[in-house]
């Protein structure tokens, strides 16, 4: 996996770096080892500001998140935004700025706890920000403007160059950097510019100006360019690379750090010189209420139930276990494929998956028998040991012939159908793409098509009595819920992400987890969500629980929460 850093802040020994995909990097040993910060979004994080303990990162479809323990832990700051959000600065007193396409610009006065609307410049690209010697906030516009908030007022000026992207400011000193590899400067807050060549051609993406007057420009094709002159002249580094630079930062010790696509550039005397450091890291160690529990195998499917917890996956694979993981039974059944969903009551126990072979047990797992039907089973879901239903090949089926067939079942929407919840009183529930909700009161005999209100591919079903929820979506995911039994639904939140799974406890305390190790947990109905650390950076596929203990399965890791629902 391919990750671009495309923003870096520090303080001392501490770096911390964001990128692609909600990718959040910290070394509290200047780059020597690396941990992975968990966060609950999947957004691509464009720019970073911190003041003290207080870190503000900003990133694409408004997604705006804040940490107040030096990068430990991240909250996702709803903003109302959906305009990407390319710039942020922050200053000592809490006041901060995020802007961004469209002429976007949020406003916080909290070290970025909330935000609101503030003032737009007009329609502008807004590509960086930046504090200046007075505390005014600066943004720079793609189409050659640097504005200057005065209390509710911007003041634009006129950037010289083409296509300005990286803005630094540091005392009465502004610089830019262009898209033509020149470093434009002016001193009197953008009224007049003094503009000269790195000598590179390339467009700058990223600068940093030191007290010293150092200057760092860093930008497209691995440039690298060094002013000992607040920008009137320029060298190029002996440190060569073709891969792309996004973000430069340093302190007035002597670091420096240029980040993008590879490994950093690192100085350590000033700029004088550079080396290539590695940034990266393994999964992230838990060390919040998730631990991880030890079992052999490629799983995709989890079930949790009073009598123990059951596993399925690749070669029809079957575990369980009875004592919380400390021991595993386990079973292949021949020619099954690879099951990817199971659902159990008691001793039975349904499995669907790949291929043709659908299988089911009555005495906990010791003997397996075929259930035909459609192939390609996605979803699996009953109310007791005759009573369920399946999405097979797309299509909602009902379990028939004494438990030995699935019967396909007659729906009023073509769109591909993803996953399915059997209710009590003969009720069921289906979900699938393009926003698709489709409901039964009578097993399945007839059905209805829902109107949902979301357009998303909708992956994740759970109820509870007449309260259900759905969410789906790749990026940004919805979440659903309906009060009726599944009648009407209303959207209730928009989460960063891609959601694979959902299930809630009876004390209503709802878990979500999907793409990138994403594992959320939502305590008021599912209006906010609060990411927790998974400890890895993979899939889950899965999460399930029996109100004491809550399961998260994923490529290759089982995870476990002792779970209390009132505690937060």
């Amino acid at each position: 996996m391919s990750i671009r850093h495309s923003a870096v802040w520090g303080r001392g020994h501490l770096i911390v770096i964001a990128g692609s995909e909600g990718h959040v990097l910290r070394s509290e040993d200047g780059g020597q080892r690396w941990k992975r910060a968990q966060t609950s979004t999947r957004q691509d994080l464009s720019a970073l500001a911190g003041t003290g303990a207080a870190l503000i990162a900003a990133g694409h479809c408004g997604t705006l998140l804040s940490s107040r323990d030096d990068g430990q832990r991240w909250s996702d700051v709803g903003c109302g935004a959906t305009a990407d959000l390319r710039g942020v600065a922050l200053r000592d007193d809490g006041e901060a700025i995020a802007v961004g396409l469209g002429g976007t610009v949020l406003r916080s006065g909290d070290h970025g706890q909330t935000w609101g609307a503030g003032p737009s410049p007009g329609d502008l690209c807004l590509e960086a920000a930046a504090v200046d010697a007075e505390g005014r906030f600066l943004a720079l516009a793609l189409e050659g403007q640097l504005a200057t908030l005065q209390g509710a007022t911007w003041t634009r000026h006129k950037v010289p160059g083409r296509s300005p992207r990286a803005l630094c400011a540091r005392g009465g000193l502004v610089i830019v950097g262009d898209g033509d590899g020149h470093a434009h400067a002016s001193r009197d807050g953008g009224a007049s510019w003094e503009s000269h060549s790195t000598g590179t051609g390339r467009s700058i993406k990223a600068l940093w100006l030191g007290a010293a007057g150092v200057v760092i420009a860093s930008g497209e094709s691995g440039i690298l360019a060094i002013s000992e002159d607040e920008g009137r002249t320029w060298r190029r580094t002996a440190l060569r690379s073709d891969q792309h630079r996004c973000a430069a930062w340093g302190d007035d010790e002597g670091a420096i750090w240029c980040v993008g696509d590879g490994p950093a550039a690192r100085s350590l005397d000033g700029g004088k010189s550079f080396a290539k450091v590695p940034v990266q890291a393994g999964d992230a160690p838990l060390d919040g209420p998730w631990e991880k529990v030890p079992v052999r195998g490629k799983f995709r499917g989890l079930w949790v139930q009073v009598q123990g917890v059951v596993l399925v996956g690749d070669g029809g694979t079957v575990a369980r276990t009875h004592d919380g993981g400390q021991t595993w039974e386990r079973s292949a059944v021949e020619d099954a494929g690879a099951l990817i969903s199971v659902w159990g009551s008691g001793e039975t126990i349904l499995a669907v998956g790949e291929g043709i072979s659908q299988i089911r047990t009555e005495d906990g797992g010791r003997s397996w028998i075929d259930v035909t039907g459609k192939p390609g089973g996605a979803s699996v879901h009953g109310q007791n040991e005759t009573r369920a239903f399946a999405v097979l090949d797309g299509r909602v089926c009902r379990l028939g012939a004494g438990g030995s067939r699935w019967l396909e079942l007659e729906v009023p929407r073509e769109p591909r159908l993803r996953a399915v919840w059997a209710g009590p009183e003969q009720r069921a529930v289906a979900v699938g793409s393009g926003g698709t909700i489709v409901r039964t009161i009578d097993d399945g005999a007839t059905w209805e098509a829902a109107e949902s209100g979301s357009s998303r591919d909708l992956s994740a079903i759970w109820g509870r009595g007449d309260e259900l929820f759905v969410a789906g979506g790749l990026g940004v995911f919805d979440v659903l819920r309906s009060r009726d039994g599944g009648a009407t639904w209303a959207v209730v939140a928009q989460v960063s992400g891609s959601l694979r799974s959902l299930w809630g406890d009876d004390a209503g305390t709802l878990w979500a987890c999907g793409a990138r190790g994403v594992l959320l947990r939502s305590i008021d109905g599912g209006h906010t969500w609060r990411g927790e650390a998974s400890g890895t950076w993979g899939t889950l596929f899965e999460v399930r629980g029996d109100g004491a203990e809550v399961w998260a399965l994923g490529e290759n890791v089982l995870l476990r929460r002792r779970h209390r629902a009132s505690t937060d």
